[in-house]
């Protein structure tokens, strides 16, 4: 009797604890269901936004980004494959660029503007725009369409790409552009350093090896050795409307000086359409400019490269 009391109570208290944990289970259930949702109704989907604020059309900025986070191409020739593009023959234009700090900091909304264009296609040049790069630039076959893609290289490596929205947009990027075509290559340069102005084989070679402005060649060099400052004549032709601006002769001066032991005073002879003009500097005043002497970053390359930088990020002569 007992035994039958006993398990007439636990039964139902049985019954009751099944009941409960079969309330708690479903309480649990419907919590996760609700919390894996990836929308909640009424809930406002914000705007994506890239780095710099600005909303993005994420159908298309996700599909470019998820693809080329794992197959960014490093070569043109790679990308235009894989994208099916197909360049147009001839019709490819390049020089390299270099971007002096006063004028990334003066053309901060172009640059942006590119890069923009850029990110969409997976690459940001933002960090790549105090290095030397190189513009290539060329028509390609799209979608029975001409189009104009424009890479920037570092390296011999993309760091960005962009579609024109049209000719006309393509061609005033170039122009702008072309104006930062005034580039040093440091480890060339270094294999000319020397002690002495007389020694015309390393000086010519120096003389070919500087970058000048656009339209602008060397023609020919005059050692004046006979009594100090022995001095260094290059002799320039061609044409253009930048050929008056005396900054790039400036620079090419400081870099002659930084190399050239000896040499006390350098002029720059331009011959053009319009005219000529020349450009004289001594080494005291480009030394004062740098507050340095000059002669002492040649020692070695990394020095040397690195006054290199600065040289080309002279933007205010002021002598």
């Amino acid at each position: 009797m007992k035994n039958k009391l006993l398990k007439d109570v636990i039964v139902p208290k049985n019954r009751g604890i099944i009941v409960l944990c079969l309330i708690i289970i479903l309480v649990i259930t419907s919590a996760g269901i609700i919390g894996c949702n990836k929308t909640v109704p009424n809930q406002t989907t914000q705007p994506a936004l890239d780095e710099t604020g600005d909303e993005i059309n994420t159908e298309l900025a996700g599909k470019t980004t998820n693809k080329t986070e794992t197959t960014k191409e490093k070569s043109i020739d790679a990308y235009n494959d894989s994208k099916g593009y197909k360049a147009v023959m001839n019709s490819g234009v390049g020089f390299d660029i270099y971007i002096p700090q006063k004028e990334r900091e003066n053309n901060q909304s172009f640059f942006d503007n590119l890069n923009k264009q850029s990110r969409l296609n997976g690459y940001d040049f933002s960090a790549y725009l105090d290095k030397p790069l190189r513009y290539t630039a060329m028509a390609i076959n799209s979608d029975d369409s001409t189009k104009d893609i424009t890479f920037l290289c570092h390296d011999e490596q993309i760091v960005g790409v962009w579609i024109d929205a049209s000719n006309k947009e393509h061609l005033e990027v170039r122009r702008k552009l072309l104006q930062y075509n005034f580039v040093y290559d440091a480890e060339e340069l270094l294999q000319y350093k020397s002690n002495y102005a007389g020694d015309n084989s390393n000086v010519v070679h120096l003389m070919y090896s500087l970058p000048y402005v656009n339209g602008i060649k060397p023609v020919g060099c005059e050692l004046q050795t006979d009594s100090e400052p022995y001095g260094l004549i290059i002799n320039c032709q061609g044409y253009g409307t930048k050929e008056r601006a005396s900054l790039p002769y400036f620079k090419n001066a400081a870099v002659i000086f930084s190399l050239i032991e000896n040499v006390g005073i350098v002029t720059f002879n331009i011959e053009t359409n319009d005219g000529k003009i020349a450009f004289t500097y001594t080494r005291a005043q480009i030394d004062n400019y740098f507050k340095k002497d000059i002669r002492k970053h040649s020692k070695n390359k990394a020095d040397f490269a690195g006054f290199i930088m600065e040289v080309q990020d002279a933007s205010e002569i002021g002598l």
